[in-house]
């Protein structure tokens, strides 16, 4: 009899347990199909409708097509790769004026084949949206790119329930963003404060989320907004997308090497130069900027 009662109460005590048991789980990869066997789990537990979707840009869906201008080029000029730019190497203007200029005449391409059929099948029973570091002057070029490589992010973006269209909200935190058909642009904020202060400007809540991102840095930024007691009852996966750094180590050796770097520096030398000589007032007025 006491057994009986025990394990009644054991019943009882279960039918409080959330669906969503709080967990943040990191998972490192260089496939997509690691991401789709992620996202069949949490949709037979959740539903699809109940899981969030949430994709970074640069290296994780598009790719640079060139060197100079690509995420790589931008990690080796913020110093964040083991080969450091030379002070000659170094480019001047880069956030006022050089990135943006790169974005707009850059071209990219899907990150592996057969990711855009990928993502319209998600965005069939999913709300999914991108957040790059990118900041809002760039997002016409990110448009661009990303639908003539068959992806639209404003199918099944992150909105509020009643909403029939893709939002726009334009404002600053630490700094300025733009979020618009279903890219939000967050000129290098924090991941997980955007992330928060999305839900909480769309009023949505889901029992889980999957997020992608090729930079550890914000997946860790990810991770500390999702393991906080505002999402305790949110079942979240970060996948650490490494497919690209992957597959320049396997080529070279190593995710840059200095012949590269030097390439590179060569290319924009030569751009730069031209640009000078057609347009000499630009590099004077990135100049009065900085003052």
């Amino acid at each position: 009899m006491i057994k009986v009662y025990r394990y009644a109460i054991a019943l009882s005590l279960l039918s409080y347990i959330p669906l969503s048991l709080a967990e943040v789980t990191t998972v490192e990869s260089d496939s997509y199909e690691t991401v789709g066997n992620i996202i069949k789990k949490k949709d037979a537990r959740y539903h699809p409708e109940n899981v969030l979707l949430v994709f970074d840009n640069d290296n994780t869906v598009l790719t640079g097509q060139l060197e100079v201008g690509s995420d790589i080029w931008y990690q080796w000029q913020t110093n964040k790769l083991p080969l450091k730019p030379s002070p000659e190497q170094k480019v001047s203007c880069l956030y006022e004026d050089s990135i943006a200029l790169l974005y707009n005449i850059g071209t990219m391409t899907l990150t592996e084949p057969g990711l855009a059929e990928q993502i319209k099948s998600w965005q069939e029973k999913h709300s999914v949206f991108a957040l790059t570091s990118r900041a809002p002057d760039t997002r016409y070029a990110t448009e661009r790119e990303l639908k003539k490589n068959g992806i639209n992010f404003s199918v099944s973006p992150l909105k509020l329930l009643n909403e029939s269209d893709a939002p726009l909200y334009e404002g600053r935190l630490k700094r300025s963003y733009i979020y618009g058909n279903g890219i939000m642009l967050s000129s290098g904020q924090d991941k997980g404060v955007i992330l928060d202060f999305l839900l909480d400007k769309t009023q949505r809540k889901f029992n889980s989320i999957v997020f992608v991102d090729d930079s550890i840095a914000n997946i860790n930024a990810m991770k500390n907004m999702l393991a906080s007691d505002k999402y305790k009852n949110v079942d979240s996966v970060l996948v650490h997308y490494t497919k690209v750094e992957s597959d320049l180590i396997k080529k070279q050796g190593a995710v840059l090497t200095a012949e590269q770097a030097q390439r590179m520096s060569s290319e924009w030398t030569k751009l730069s130069s031209t640009l000078q000589s057609i347009f000499p007032d630009r590099v004077q007025s990135c100049r009065s900027d900085k003052k």
